[in-house]
């Protein structure tokens, strides 16, 4: 479980990167925007967050995912396999329900990840060893173009022979066909074929200065080089986790990452990015007018400071700038624990992004994440007649 622990975020990386690519050999019964989507990098979540003055935990499972969203996935893929049942994240809230279908989905998925994810154990606990190659020839090697790997026969790679098994970059597993090995890397590139080894170099000399990059002369000459010839297997481990992806679809990874099913629930939608929710929380209420400096956020927190007995809202008092910490203060809370998410209908918004805390406290943004809607009381019965007081 160890490796598999290690390998699954690269190993989530590179089978959604390869169905983008379309060149995975698998169906994944995906599209490529919502693939795409789950890659997406989010460079401006550290930096909106340290200027809205916002301290969060980026190691914590808990929250609105941060992006890049495939490795809050490949967490929860791991837990699943390792706890041999569904993991999703998503807790009860209040009076919200979540769709009937969904528990016996659950059941289903548990018995995927058991099935497949017991394949994908078994196929990562062949591997003797593991070795990393720069993308290019990784490429080639997936492609069955180049056969041949060239190293420096120190520590470790003195100790593979025919038959072991490899996992190369995390991702790949190959058969070792044979080792072979020579005094110089010019050697070897000369009796293997540089179109074996280094495919599209044209020369022993380039070819020589490539592996300097690496090694340095005296290394080489005191040691030996090694050619180790390779073949990719026929199960390998990406195939195991599209498999896996693709059962789940987009319901079961929606759930991993955390989001909630209910009736308007978007089947195929993923969570904005928190930089997202930050901006637009912060953004100025009035922007035309310069004496005004309340945001957006603050002014929404201003309806409902008073709706609570227990001041859960916080004391809503001060200048501007006294009200727009409060207000950064409880969102950050709500960002950062929030255990429901969902994105669905609400009338008359449209499709919104919505988040709440153990305790039914919550936010809402358009599906985006770009507008700030408003903050959330609990779910409760007869709420309006009741004036919403908690």
């Amino acid at each position: 479980m160890n490796r598999l622990q290690n390998c699954m975020e690269e190993l989530v990386k590179f089978t959604l990167l390869s169905h983008v690519n379309q060149t995975l050999d698998f169906d994944l019964g995906l599209s490529l925007e919502f693939c795409s989507g789950l890659l997406k990098q989010e460079p401006n979540d550290n930096a909106v967050s340290r200027s809205a003055g916002v301290d969060f935990d980026y190691g914590s499972p808990e929250g609105v995912p941060l992006y890049p969203l495939y490795k809050r996935l490949a967490s929860a893929l791991y837990c699943s396999v390792n706890q041999r049942v569904f993991c999703k994240t998503c807790e009860v809230v209040g009076l919200i329900n979540e769709d009937d279908f969904s528990k016996q989905r659950e059941k289903e998925w548990s018995g995927l990840l058991l099935d497949k994810g017991s394949g994908l154990v078994n196929i990562l606990e062949a591997v003797d060893f593991e070795l990393h190659v720069q993308e290019h020839f990784f490429s080639l090697i997936k492609d069955g173009v180049k056969t041949v790997e060239g190293r420096c026969a120190v520590g470790d790679y003195n100790r593979i022979g025919s038959g072991a098994m490899i996992l190369l970059n995390k991702c790949m597993l190959l058969e070792v066909q044979c080792v072979r090995q020579y005094a110089l890397f010019s050697e070897m590139l000369e009796a293997e074929s540089l179109q074996k080894v280094l495919p599209g170099v044209q020369t022993i000399e380039e070819g020589v200065q490539i592996y300097r990059k690496f090694y340095v002369e005296e290394k080489e000459r005191s040691n030996g080089v090694l050619a180790i010839c390779v073949s990719k297997m026929p199960a390998q481990p990406y195939i195991s986790l599209a498999s896996i992806l693709s059962g789940l679809s987009y319901w079961g990874i929606q759930s991993l990452l955390g989001l909630a099913h209910t009736a308007g629930t978007m089947s195929n939608a993923l969570p904005p990015p928190r930089s997202s929710l930050l901006s637009s929380f912060m953004f100025p209420f009035k922007p035309n007018v310069k004496s005004s400096t309340l945001t957006h956020g603050a002014r929404a927190l201003a309806k409902h400071a008073n709706r609570t007995s227990d001041k859960y809202w916080g004391i809503f008092n001060g200048s501007d700038s006294d009200k727009n910490r409060l207000a950064m203060d409880v969102i950050g809370h709500l960002i950062a624990h929030c255990c429901w998410l969902n994105l669905h209908i609400v009338p008359p918004h449209g499709i919104v992004f919505e988040l709440r805390v153990a305790d039914g406290y919550g936010a809402r943004w358009s599906k985006d994440g770009k507008k700030f809607i408003g903050f959330l009381e609990p779910y409760m019965e007869d709420g309006h007649s009741k004036g919403l007081k908690h």
